[in-house]
């Protein structure tokens, strides 16, 4: 080896030393940076004695009973908002299955109600409408369907209240 390679391999030597030396400086200052957190503090409140106790709770009495919500119509929507998300994940079968399912729930109840009443209307558009979607679903329309479906749930929601 020459003299001038001597050199260079020196140089090499010298950079790679001052990386490293570099390299444990940062990481000394680091570890020194992090033990200078401040300590969690202990804060000791003090109670007044004539305020120990707590204030009395007036209790509010409604008189007002929640609506009876129709089984029938609730499982409607759950099988509507399932048909929901099986068409998201693009499975048209489940989701027809689940849109079979509203239906014939959706049927139970409109047997329930009175003729005339609103509804019973309500449940039978309903119905014309869960069919319509279906087929939507057959013909590929997955997305419009899911839209459709949304507008479908809010409808059986308000018919339950």
């Amino acid at each position: 080896m020459t003299h001038d390679d001597y050199k260079l391999l020196n140089s090499r030597r010298r950079t790679v030393l001052y990386y490293a030396i570099s390299l444990c400086c940062v990481i000394a200052l680091m570890v020194f940076a992090s033990s200078l957190r401040p300590l969690p503090v202990e804060e000791t409140i003090t109670v007044d004695s004539t305020q120990a106790t707590p204030q009395p709770v007036a209790t509010v009495v409604h008189d007002g009973a929640l609506p009876i919500a129709d089984p029938d119509i609730e499982t409607a929507g759950d099988r509507v908002a399932a048909a929901v998300i099986y068409l998201k994940r693009r499975q048209s079968e489940p989701a027809l299955n689940a849109l079979q399912q509203a239906q014939v729930a959706a049927n139970r109840a409109v047997t329930k109600k009175p003729e005339g009443s609103k509804t019973r209307d309500e449940l039978i558009s309903t119905n014309q409408e869960i069919e319509r979607v279906k087929e939507l679903i057959r013909k590929g329309r997955m997305g419009n369907a899911a839209k459709e479906l949304k507008h479908v749930d809010q409808t059986l929601d308000s018919v339950t209240y």
